[in-house]
């Protein structure tokens, strides 16, 4: 299985926590591979130089976590060029019992794991924000994302226990956040 992160290259999306709970968890690097979508970006040693400023500050520090880790072997890269084809992926990848997070230091709402959910990952998401709503059910994990160490729990624990987190998210989903529902819940506002 992996664990997917897919987000804009951005500090605030915390991709390093998850890189970091990698480099610090020999359980969570035999258990998982992890996968990084970054638009734009096939091989980021490579791409690296044609990225805005701010992106390059943020990918450098992700690959020199995985450099002096020696983690290079357990990481791919994803570009990822369509919504049709990241569901796609994520699909794909639930089907081998995979895991996405999102540990952002603050998420406003968190379409991201929605949609991820949707489509059978397991999820693990910052405890900051949106997504703190979202899972309050437990369908999701909840962590820290200023602890690589619950970061890392989080993402094993939903590793270990991805068929019910899988099943349980995605019935959220159905029930919670679809646009039948969101629309149903403004009418009765309204």
């Amino acid at each position: 299985p992996f664990v997917l992160v897919s987000s804009r290259l951005d500090e605030k999306k915390n991709i390093i926590g998850v890189v970091k709970a990698f480099a610090g968890s020999e359980a969570l690097l035999g258990r998982a591979r992890l996968a990084i979508c970054i638009r734009g970006v096939d091989d980021p040693y490579r791409d690296i130089g044609h990225l805005p400023d701010a992106e390059k500050l943020v990918l450098r520090e992700i690959l020199d976590v995985i450099d002096h880790a020696g983690m290079a072997d357990r990481i791919h890269y994803l570009n990822i060029h369509s919504q049709k084809e990241l569901a796609a992926t994520y699909r794909f990848l639930a089907d081998r019992g995979s895991v996405f997070a999102l540990t952002a230091f603050y998420e406003p709402f968190g379409l991201a794991p929605i949609e991820a959910a949707a489509c059978g990952l397991a999820c693990v998401a910052t405890c900051n924000g949106g997504p703190s709503e979202i899972f309050e059910d437990g369908s999701g994990i909840l962590v820290d994302p200023f602890d690589s160490g619950a970061i890392a729990g989080g993402l094993l624990t939903a590793l270990n226990n991805h068929a019910d987190l899988s099943e349980r998210a995605r019935q959220r989903v159905l029930n919670m956040y679809t646009w039948d529902k969101t629309a149903e819940a403004y009418l009765v506002v309204i």
